[in-house]
């Protein structure tokens, strides 16, 4: 009996050994750049080397942008024509914020639409980048997590009217 316990002592004792050998081993994580943030209150305008140009001029519009939100916290859904919903469809079900197949379903049968396919806003979309007022976009993952799933919510809804899917649920 006591040279079980000497034995776990020392088997645990080898083996945080091991784990710090290993620990040692792993090259650190490099440093990447600082990232740039946005301060409160204004527009970014869009980086041409990440997504599309919409238009010259336009804006990505954050949280934080003066009367992008409505009372209820929420973007507006109106302007997003079908290309846009597609692509946030697709945007929604990837980053988790909206569960089971009916958002599946609703985002593929919009996304074989061919004027879809075509529109420059669905790959802004894809990016979590909503379609607005004036052909500005406001990024939804500027909101809390609660209001994104909010959105995605209604985000699907809408891509289940244009799809023409009569599955509904979330």
């Amino acid at each position: 009996m006591i040279s079980n316990k000497y034995f776990v002592v020392l088997a645990a004792a080898g083996l945080a050994i091991s784990g710090a050998a290993v620990a040692q081993t792993i090259p650190p994580i490099p440093q990447s750049s600082p990232v740039r943030t946005i301060p409160a209150g204004t527009q970014a305008t869009l980086p041409s080397a990440n997504f599309q140009a919409v238009a010259a001029g336009k804006s990505i519009l954050t949280a934080a942008s003066p009367g992008t939100l409505g009372a209820d916290g929420l973007p507006s859904i109106e302007n997003a024509q079908a290309g846009n919903v597609a692509g946030l469809s697709y945007y929604c079900v990837q980053k988790k914020l909206v569960l089971g197949t009916s958002p599946i379903v609703a985002a593929r049968t919009i996304a074989k639409r061919p004027d879809v396919q075509s529109d420059q806003f669905y790959s802004l979309g894809g990016k979590g980048l909503l379609q607005t007022a004036g052909g500005n976009v406001f990024d939804i993952s500027t909101l809390p997590k609660d209001k994104r799933v909010m959105t995605c919510n209604d985000i699907i809804k809408k891509a289940q009217s244009f799809g023409g899917s009569s599955v509904v649920g979330h």
